[in-house]
C-alpha cells in the first residue's frame, strides 16, 4: 500500500509554526520520501496567522493536498480557521486551552498543554514549538535519534546551552505525548528509497539553478516573495567568483543587469509585480538593444502593494506585454522544475539576445519540495553568438540577414565598435527613425520569437496528462498545474474523461501543441489565480476559441474540488459518455 500523508501546522507568526513543519519535512526527505508543501504568512509587521502544510508520499506528488490527515494548532484562532480542512477520520493535536467545535465528530482529538509546559518546565514560551515537535514526533513515530540529530545540526552552532534547552523541550513534549497520545500506524514514516532527496524552496531552486547555468552577476532590491533568492545568492555566489549587489531600487537593479550582460556576463534580477512595473522601461531597452537578461517575477496578490505574502497569477499580461512599444521578450513559467527551467531561461535569452521573464508565484517560491540532486548538474546548452574580432570596421551589430540573431560584440573586441542606445537604429547602431528602418528592425526582433518556437530547446515544453480521447480539455499554467492534475485523476475515477495541457513557455506560446490540443476537445476549461482570467483571455485572442474561465483570488492555490466541480458541470452540459473498467454508460 502506498503512503500518502498530509499534515498541517497552524498558529501565530512567531510561535515557530514553520520550524515545526520544516523539521518534519527535512526528516522525511532524509528518509527518501517525496514531499511538497504550501506555506502562508501574515503581511502585518506585528504578526498574524500562519500555517504550513506538508504532503508526504512514497510516490511523486504534484499538489500539497486538500484535506489534511493530521492538524496541529497552537491557538484557538488557528483551530477555528483550519478545522474544516481536517478529514473526518483525521487527528487533531491542539493546545489544551482550545475550545473544540460543538458538533459531533469522528476525529481523534488530543489536547496537550504546550504553552504551560514551555513556560513552567522549560522556562521559555519560545520553546513551545519544540515541545509541540516532540509530541508530533511521538504521534508520527519518528525515531527520536533522527530528531536529536537534526536539533544538533540546527542549534549546536548557537552554543551548548541553547542545544540542551531545545533537547529538554523536545523530551518534555515526547514524554507528555507518550502518556496521552496513541500513535497511528498509518501515520508512521515508511521506509523510503535509499537515496535521500534534496529539499529546497522554489526560490532556493531558482538561485541554485541560475548559478549552475553560469549566472555570475545578480542585482536586486528586496521584495516579498522573491527576497530569498538574493539572500541565497549573497551567501553562495561570491564563493564562485560571482557578484551580488543590493541596489537602491528596482530600476537600478535592472540597469545593473543590462550593463553586466552587455559586458558579456550572465546576469539576473528577482522581483515581484511592483518591481516588474518599475523595470518595464529597461526591459524595452534590453529588447531593442538585443541584450540578454533574466528577470524572475515571483507573483503576489495585487494591485499595488496588494497582498505581499499571498499567492496570485496576475502578472501574466504584464510579463507578456508590459512595455511601451512593441518589445518582444520570452516568458517562461515552470510547473515545479525551477532548478532546471531557470537554466533554460538563460540558454534561450543568451541564444536569442532577448530578455526572459521567469514567472513563478508565492506558492511556488515559498514551498519546500524534494528534488533529484542530479538536476543541479545541468550544464548550459546554448551560448551567445559573438563576433570574434576578425572583421572590418563598420561592424554591423544589428545586421539584417537570414537569421534574426546577429553577432554581438563584447566591449573591447577589435574592429567591432558600434553604437548601443535605446533609440531605433540601423544595422550599425546609428540612430534612424525612418519608417523603413523601424519596420525592418521590428520584424527582426519579433522573428526571434518564431525561431524560439521551433528551437529544439523549447520543443515539448508542455506537460500533458489525462485521457487523450477526452472531449473536455483543461489548459493552465504555473503552480495551478498541481491541483489540475489531482482533479483530472479524481474525474477519471468518477468516469469522466478529461485531458490537460500545461505549457511552460507562455511567450511565444507553443502554437503547434496547443492547436492540436484545441482541435481534439470540445470544451476548454482554464483555471488560474487572477480575477479577469488573463490566460483565458490570451488563449481566446490568439486561437479564436471559447473558454470556460475558472478564476480565484483568495491568496491561496486552487483546490482540486473547485476544478472538479467545473469539470462535472461541463460534462453534464456535453452529456459526456462516462466510462468505467466494466464498460460505458451515458
Amino acid at each position: 500500500m502506498s503512503y500518502d500523508f498530509t499534515l498541517r501546522v497552524a498558529g501565530e507568526s512567531g510561535e515557530g509554526v514553520i520550524t515545526i513543519g520544516e523539521t518534519v519535512g527535512r526528516l522525511a526527505a532524509r528518509e527518501g520520501l517525496n514531499l511538497i508543501t504550501f506555506r502562508t504568512f501574515p503581511a502585518e509587521i506585528k504578526g498574524g496567522p500562519c500555517m504550513i502544510q506538508l504532503r508526504l508520499s512514497d510516490q511523486k506528488v504534484a499538489y500539497h493536498g486538500e484535506k489534511v490527515d493530521c492538524l496541529v494548532t497552537l491557538n484557538q484562532a488557528a483551530l477555528d480557521e483550519n478545522i474544516a480542512d481536517l478529514r473526518e477520520d483525521g487527528v487533531l493535536l491542539c493546545e489544551a486551552e482550545c475550545e473544540l467545535p460543538a458538533e459531533p465528530s469522528s476525529r481523534t482529538v488530543y489536547q496537550l498543554p504546550f504553552d504551560r509546559l514551555a513556560v513552567r518546565e522549560i522556562g521559555s514560551r519560545i520553546s513551545k514549538n519544540i515541545v509541540v515537535l516532540g509530541a508530533l514526533a511521538h504521534l508520527l513515530k519518528i525515531p527520536k535519534k533522527r530528531i536529536e540529530e537534526f536539533l544538533t545540526e540546527r542549534f549546536a552552532r548557537k552554543g551548548q546551552a541553547i542545544l540542551e534547552h531545545n533537547r529538554k523541550a523536545l523530551e518534555t513534549g515526547t514524554r507528555v505525548a507518550e502518556a496521552k497520545v496513541s500513535p497511528k500506524n498509518a501515520f508512521r514514516f515508511p521506509k523510503g528509497t535509499d537515496q535521500a532527496r534534496m529539499l529546497i524552496t522554489g526560490n532556493e531552486a531558482i538561485a541554485l539553478g541560475a548559478t549552475v547555468a553560469g549566472m555570475r552577476y545578480f542585482f536586486g532590491y528586496p521584495i516579498t516573495p522573491a527576497s530569498e533568492i538574493m539572500e541565497w545568492l549573497a551567501a553562495h555566489l561570491p564563493k564562485l567568483g560571482g557578484k551580488v549587489l543590493q541596489t537602491e531600487d528596482e530600476i537600478s537593479a535592472i540597469c545593473g543587469v543590462a550593463g553586466a550582460s552587455w559586458a558579456g556576463g550572465r546576469a539576473m534580477t528577482a522581483t515581484s509585480g511592483p518591481g516588474v512595473s518599475l523595470m518595464s522601461e529597461t526591459i524595452g531597452l534590453l529588447s531593442i538593444a538585443e541584450i540578454p537578461a533574466v528577470i524572475v517575477d515571483s507573483q503576489r496578490g495585487g494591485p499595488s502593494t496588494g497582498m505581499p505574502t499571498k499567492t496570485e497569477q496576475s502578472d501574466l499580461l504584464l510579463a507578456v506585454y508590459g512595455s511601451h512599444g512593441d518589445a518582444p521578450r520570452l516568458v517562461i513559467a515552470p510547473i515545479e522544475e525551477c532548478l532546471s527551467m531557470i537554466g533554460l531561461a538563460f540558454d534561450l535569452a543568451e541564444k536569442y539576445q532577448l530578455p526572459a521573464i521567469f514567472l513563478v508565484d508565492q506558492a511556488l517560491s515559498a514551498r519546500l519540495e524534494t528534488v533529484d540532486p542530479a538536476a543541479a548538474k545541468r550544464a548550459p546548452a546554448a551560448a551567445r553568438l559573438c563576433a570574434d574580432g576578425g572583421g572590418v570596421n563598420n561592424f554591423a551589430r544589428y545586421r539584417l540577414g537570414e537569421s534574426a540573431v546577429s553577432p554581438a560584440a563584447i566591449p573591447g573586441t577589435p574592429r567591432c565598435e558600434h553604437m548601443v542606445t535605446g533609440m531605433e537604429h540601423d544595422e550599425l547602431g546609428n540612430f534612424a527613425c525612418d519608417d523603413e528602418t523601424h519596420t525592418a528592425m521590428t520584424v527582426k526582433r519579433f522573428r526571434k520569437l518564431a525561431a524560439v518556437e521551433s528551437d529544439p530547446l523549447s520543443r515539448g515544453l508542455s506537460s500533458q496528462f489525462g485521457d487523450s480521447n477526452a472531449d473536455i480539455g483543461i489548459v493552465t499554467w504555473g503552480s495551478s498545474a498541481g491541483p489540475v492534475e489531482e482533479a483530472v485523476k479524481v474525474a477519471e475515477q468518477q468516469g469522466i474523461a478529461v485531458r490537460a495541457i500545461v505549457p511552460k513557455i507562455l511567450n511565444p506560446l507553443p502554437h503547434e501543441e496547443l492547436r492540436r490540443f484545441f482541435q481534439s476537445v470540445k470544451k476548454v476549461i482554464v483555471p488560474e489565480l487572477n480575477f479577469v482570467g488573463q490566460f483565458a483571455s490570451l488563449l481566446r485572442s490568439t486561437y479564436r476559441i471559447p473558454t470556460i474561465s475558472l478564476t480565484k483570488i483568495k491568496g491561496v492555490p486552487l483546490e482540486p474540488s473547485e476544478i472538479l466541480s467545473v469539470i462535472g458541470e461541463t460534462a453534464a452540459s456535453l452529456s459526456v459518455r462516462r466510462t468505467s473498467r466494466y464498460g460505458s454508460a451515458r
